[in-house]
């Protein structure tokens, strides 16, 4: 039996969301939070009431935080959001629901921690949805329509799942009403479910019991569902219709119910029949109806509500909004014995085709951990093959393997391949391989890192590597993290993995500060943050692939051709485009860290980056040698139009000077540095630009040169 491994730590969550009452948006949070343990969460609520009571039922921490309805009103308790989430662990923001958005999403963007809107509706659409849905890293809405007015195309679509509980059965479910305050009588009657608002069109099925050409045996409408703040007379309101009407025999008014959607086979139909009324009506994704389906109960649903359409289209009755007689018209129809039987088995059988709550769970979760940079949080992942090439290593081959040992699993490998060493690196690798059974050694082909890593990918004998080299030190959680995205519902083919780099002395602190991007920055992407890593480059990315820290499936890699034999420099990047370019997906793993060993010497430093420059010249990369070229031009533009223009020219080239040296110490002000650093900072900054422009530019020379060449 294969042992278990542990999984990566949860996803430190907070939920933001506005309404207290257990309505729909309400109940859908609820399940998440209830059916996974992938999430470490906290519930913040914008009003008190019967959600914070069932939150704290089921253990999940809970904050209220009394927000008004006024715009004045969300905006302040925004601010007093950012100041909350600026102090919480928070690695993701869920703003559930257009209220709790409109708070939340700002907030979070303020001070960096990246926000998931889970839209449920049309509420607000005309005024919210599209600068809300730009503002937001992520939107994760229940159906396509629902998402339309976002004017995004790259919503995340999950359908609500299938009821978690089976249905009971209309004799038990009749049971129960009767227990929870329903008059018995052998009559026709047809439920309505939900908050007591006008626009949930109620007062529609009221009429209708007094309407002609329906059945033709007196029925009776039940509606279950509290009152609802906002509109505190409306229970008042329909009882006065119904006796208006001369039905008020036929009207029963219930209080909410607990797991009412367990029990509605007792029902010949249930309705949903929601209008548009200003800024609210229009049903998302009615749970109502879900549950009505899987109890086999007929459903009628009205117009103007695309996915109550589409399954009571399958399974009941499509009504014109606001049309009494035609509902009545549909109760009659849908008493028929023969065409209740169809519409439930069809209803069965589109609830089938719903996820179940534990896969629509991982569903919305895997959304907020990729937003986290955390995919996979809370999953453990399959067996790996970790590679590890070295070539003349002696002495650095304890301090990688030594780290890597500890977070193999016991099916896993560690393929430790030595690519024609001349010192004693083979021995050392000798040495770990007959300490244990997983570390495999392997003889590469000692042509270049491109060619050692195909060898290693194609000797793997599990379908994901792991990669990493000499001279990094992977972090505990590093294996991990790269193994735990795999285990995603949605299949992941690349792991773009982080790294740090070491300190200790001036050169190699300024490097630290100014050349490379930051983890921390990475989990809280602020406004400065992400104005800092569009100016300078330097920023995490799964579309950057760093080979010091990677896992691909070995299908991936097979496709993708492998790592390019002919770049001695830059292949991770040149192999990462290739994935994606052959349809492969990718995620950005923050946990996957390594601390990386830098030179400390500004000429090694130089000709590090030269070298990188010239590969990917090479390579003919777009993005590689854009990036460069972009660079490596300002130093020769900056100084001739300084020269050539007048005070305010000098003036605009002497502060755009200033700002891109200047925001890495801006950036790095929270590091230790060693004394004498900071006046490195601008020297490491230009030596790297400089060095790489004319790697970059020697590159691509020697790339036109050859194809010249072979045109020749």
């Amino acid at each position: 039996m294969t042992a278990r491994l542990a999984p990566l730590q949860p996803l430190r969550v907070v939920a933001v969301s506005a309404s207290a009452t257990l309505g729909g948006s309400e109940r859908w949070l609820l399940d998440l939070l209830t059916t996974t343990d992938r999430l470490a969460p906290e519930v913040w609520l914008l009003d008190d009431g019967p959600f914070r009571a069932a939150l704290e039922h089921a253990g999940v921490p809970v904050r209220v935080l009394p927000t008004g309805s006024s715009g004045r009103a969300v905006a302040a308790r925004g601010l007093g959001l950012a100041r909350r989430l600026r102090a919480s662990g928070a690695e993701v923001v869920l703003a559930n629901g257009v209220k709790a958005a409109a708070a939340a999403v700002p907030a979070a963007r303020l001070v960096g921690v990246p926000v998931v809107w889970a839209k449920h509706d049309y509420s607000f659409d005309r005024r919210l949805a599209r600068p809300l849905g730009r503002l937001a890293d992520r939107v994760l809405a229940l159906s396509a329509a629902v998402a339309e007015a976002t004017g995004r195309d790259d919503v995340e679509l999950v359908a609500p799942p299938r009821p978690a509980h089976e249905p009971t059965g209309r004799d038990a479910a009749r049971a129960f009403w009767r227990e929870h305050g329903l008059p018995a009588a052998d009559v026709p009657t047809v439920a309505l479910l939900g908050r007591l608002v006008g626009y949930k069109g109620i007062d529609t099925a009221v009429r209708a019991l007094a309407e002609a050409g329906g059945p033709d045996v007196p029925w009776r409408v039940v509606v279950v569902g509290p009152d609802d703040p906002t509109e505190p007379e409306e229970r008042a309101r329909l009882a006065a219709l119904a006796a208006e009407a001369g039905v008020a025999d036929r009207l029963v008014l219930l209080d909410p119910v607990p797991d009412a959607g367990r029990h509605l086979a007792a029902f010949d139909a249930v309705a949903v029949l929601t209008r548009r009324s200003g800024d609210f009506g229009r049903e998302g994704y009615s749970l109502v109806a879900l549950e009505a389906l899987a109890a086999g109960t007929p459903l009628i649903g009205s117009e103007g509500n695309p996915e109550v359409e589409r399954m009571a289209r399958e399974a009941g009755r499509v009504v014109p909004t606001d049309d009494p007689a035609a509902v009545a018209r549909a109760v009659g129809e849908l008493l028929d014995p023969r065409v209740a039987a169809a519409c439930g088995t069809a209803g069965r059988r589109v609830v089938a085709g719903h996820h179940d709550t534990a896969s629509w769970a991982d569903r919305v979760v895997a959304v907020l951990a990729r937003e986290a940079g955390r995919p996979g949080a809370g999953l453990a992942g399959p067996p790996m093959t970790v590679l590890t090439c070295l070539r003349n290593e002696e002495g650095h081959v304890d301090a990688v393997v030594s780290r890597v040992l500890p977070q193999l699993g016991p099916d896993d490998e560690y393929l430790l391949l030595d690519d024609g060493s001349t010192d004693g690196t083979p021995e050392e690798i000798a040495a770990w391989a007959a300490r244990d059974h997983r570390v495999r050694r392997l003889s590469g082909p000692a042509i270049n890192l491109s060619a050692a890593r195909n060898h290693g990918f194609a000797q793997a004998r599990h379908a994901h590597v792991a990669c990493t080299d000499a001279g990094c030190e992977p972090a505990p959680t590093w294996l991990a993290a790269l193994r735990a995205p795999f285990a995603e519902p949605d299949p992941v083919d690349l792991v773009v993995g982080v790294y740090d780099v070491d300190a200790g002395d001036p050169v190699r602190d300024a490097a630290r500060v100014a050349l490379f991007p930051s983890v921390a920055e990475a989990r809280r992407r602020s406004p400065a943050v992400l104005l800092a890593q569009k100016l300078t480059g330097r920023a995490f990315s799964a579309d950057r692939l760093d080979g010091r820290s990677m896992a691909c499936t070995v299908a991936a890699w097979r496709s993708a051709g492998g790592f390019d034999v002919a770049l001695r420099s830059s292949e991770d990047a040149v192999f990462g485009e290739a994935v994606r370019r052959v349809g492969g997906t990718s995620v950005l793993a923050l946990d996957a860290e390594v601390v990386w060993e830098q030179t400390g010497r500004l000429r090694d430093m130089a000709r590090m980056y030269a070298t990188y420059g010239e590969w990917g010249g090479r390579a003919g990369s777009p993005a590689l040698v854009g990036r460069d070229a972009v660079r490596g031009g300002a130093y020769l533009v900056g100084p001739a139009l300084a020269l050539a223009g007048g005070p305010r020219t000098r003036a605009l080239v002497a502060l755009a000077a200033a700002s891109y040296v200047g925001l890495p110490a801006v950036r790095g002000r929270h590091l230790d540095v060693t004394p004498g650093a900071w006046p490195l900072v601008p020297v490491v900054v230009a030596l790297k630009d400089v060095s790489k422009a004319v790697g970059c530019a020697r590159g691509v020379l020697a790339r036109l040169r050859e194809r010249q060449a072979d045109r020749g």
